[in-house]
């Protein structure tokens, strides 16, 4: 049989363990609560912190009284967890939420520094591009228009009639030729 002074630290030890369960259990629900999630990833929560506290308590259970589980084991557990609850819960639900709430601007913050950064080393490219690289586009397709425009111009006043008039001679020579040389 064991000591009373052994038992007695077992209890504090299992104690202690219901409070690191206690813990756990708030840091996942402010967690749970911060972060948006679908039913699929709820569940998978549970499940996690259910694994994770089953293990947590079985290893500290293993170091701290060679994994025997007693009826006082059972219940410094449970008194930890619930004198956790009633006494620090809401204070440790505070400190997660400022820091959960710090960590938000500290990531907002360093978002808006690399937004500012990418937008400050991307503007002189922009800006090249807006003054030289787009009116040059326009000159562009304006010189293709007009170089259009003109091929039309000449195509209308220029190569039809001069196919039209080469065309028409073509045929003039060709009924001349052939007058000649029909039987009469």
């Amino acid at each position: 049989m064991q000591s009373l002074e052994y038992q007695v630290y077992a209890f504090i030890v299992t104690m202690l363990i219901g409070v690191t369960i206690g813990i756990l259990f708030d840091f996942y629900k402010v967690v749970k609560g911060a972060i948006r999630h679908g039913k699929i990833f709820g569940y998978l929560g549970n499940l996690v912190f259910w694994v994770v506290s089953t293990l947590m308590v079985f290893f500290l259970l293993l170091v701290s009284n060679w994994g025997e589980l007693r009826l006082y084991v059972l219940i410094g557990v449970f008194t930890g967890v619930l004198a956790y609850l009633k006494l620090l819960s809401r204070y440790i639900i505070r400190i997660l939420l400022s820091a959960i709430i710090l960590i938000k601007n500290i990531i907002n913050r360093l978002i808006r520094v690399i937004k500012f950064t990418w937008w400050l080393v991307t503007y002189p490219i922009v800006l090249f591009r807006n003054i030289i690289i787009v009116p040059i586009g326009y000159l562009g397709t304006a010189w293709t228009k007009a170089c259009r425009f003109t091929g039309r111009i000449i195509e209308y006043s220029v190569t039809k009639p001069v196919k039209n008039a080469v065309l028409s001679t073509k045929k003039q020579i060709a009924g001349r030729l052939q007058s000649l040389f029909r039987k009469k």
